[in-house]
């Protein structure tokens, strides 16, 4: 009977052990799950960040030296992601944070809170997370179509194409700058301006592509020192510039266009050049306001055609209505 006894309560005390124990790991479980949530992880957190602001360059067959689309891709490269973007080296904006406007269009530059999050994701040791939390495949416009030709209803009506430029596999950069006549016979206004290399390898070695309109100005609007001004630039993430409503460029005959193309060598001979499509107004549509993108560091002013009044600015200059 005694031995009954205290197997009967040695099996109770088990019981009661297995129960709380059981308890506890059930109070427990919930607890593992919401950490595992609060992961930062590649596939839920850092993707997103990579394909808003960075995979315009880094991505296949362009200028970046590295994709940033697979975690097979930037795994190896997550220090020096982080390093890079706590610098603020990357992505590339060069606007000083704590003066002036800071509200702008299309701007890549990360938030406070994601350079935080990139910097936690790469200090708990770059961790992958589940493949179901990762974004579908961002799209990007096709760089082989003219993009504005949807909306103005056909191709450009000039094209103007820089001579042929043949990059080494291995050099030093170059910076190329033919001039190219327009062929115009009269005046036109430009309502839309593309811009790009003229082949998708083409985008592996220009790193940048401006576009300077010399023409001779027969009026006091212009000055002689800076002509018509950038017409149109190109970088990867920008394909042209459609004008504000009742504005736009004005070409006069005779205009050329001064090509300056910077090339980068990228360990593979490359032939390229530079396209550039301007779509022009009616012609007997006339906008009120002339947009002249002069050497103000980079800001467009949009002037009036019958009044104006000049600002000087350290060497460059500028009208204004």
């Amino acid at each position: 009977m005694a031995h009954g006894k205290v197997g009967t309560e040695m099996s109770l005390g088990l019981k009661f052990v297995m129960l709380t124990l059981g308890a506890i790991l059930v109070s427990v479980a919930p607890a593992s799950a919401g950490q595992a949530d609060d992961t930062i992880t590649f596939t839920k957190d850092i993707a997103p960040i990579f394909q808003e602001k960075c995979q315009a360059c880094h991505r296949e067959g362009y200028m970046a030296p590295m994709g940033l689309e697979s975690y097979r891709e930037v795994r190896p490269w997550a220090r020096s992601i982080k390093a890079r973007v706590v610098e603020g080296q990357m992505p590339p904006w060069h606007i000083d944070t704590d003066v002036g406007i800071q509200a702008f269009k299309n701007d890549r530059s990360l938030t406070g809170e994601q350079i935080d999050m990139i910097v936690r994701w790469v200090d708990a040791g770059s961790p992958r997370g589940n493949p179901s939390d990762m974004p579908p495949p961002k799209e990007f416009a096709d760089d082989s179509v003219w993009n504005f030709a949807e909306l103005f209803d056909g191709p450009p009506d000039m094209i103007i194409k820089s001579p042929p430029y043949t990059v080494p596999a291995v050099a030093q950069d170059a910076w190329y700058r033919p001039v190219v006549e327009t062929g115009l016979t009269e005046e036109r206004w430009v309502r839309a301006i593309e811009i790009r290399p003229s082949t998708v390898a083409g985008r592996r070695v220009v790193h940048h592509a401006l576009a300077r309109l010399e023409q001779d100005e027969e009026n006091d609007l212009v000055d002689d020192e800076i002509g018509a001004g950038l017409f149109m630039e190109w970088a990867v993430g920008k394909q042209g510039e459609i004008m504000r409503p009742n504005s736009g460029k004005l070409m006069l005959p005779g205009a050329r266009i001064l090509f300056d193309i910077h090339y980068h060598a990228v360990g593979e001979e490359i032939t390229d050049g530079v396209e550039l499509g301007i779509y022009f107004y009616p012609e007997e549509e006339k906008p009120r306001y002339r947009q002249v993108l002069a050497s103000l560091g980079s800001i467009a002013v949009v002037v009036g055609i019958s009044t104006f009044r000049r600002t000087r600015f350290g060497g460059a200059s500028a009208s204004t209505c």
